[in-house]
């Protein structure tokens, strides 16, 4: 049988916060694999500078099927592998 002791120590509440945010992270890391820092979407204001056009050539090649979008709640948001293969023709 195994025992477990609970020790109690005083502690201010921003390094209890962070020892909080610490194991989180820690166990979150376990679950989801770290990716690189790259974006799997660009938003809208992103896509356009990437590519160097204006909101409304990006809403025109939504609506022709040149650059799909795709929206979250009121958010529209380009796929980065489709975004690149505008860049790289």
């Amino acid at each position: 049988m195994q025992h477990s002791a609970i020790q109690l120590m005083q502690i201010d509440i921003e390094s209890f916060g962070q020892f909080i945010q610490k194991l989180v992270r820690e166990e979150l890391e376990k679950i989801i694999p770290v990716h690189s820092e790259e974006k799997e979407f660009y938003t809208r204001e992103e896509t356009a500078k990437l590519l160097d056009v204006s909101f409304t050539t990006l809403f025109h090649w939504n609506n022709d099927g040149t650059l799909k979008n795709t929206k979250i709640g009121k958010r529209v948001y380009y796929s980065k592998n489709e975004v690149s293969a505008r860049l790289n023709p």
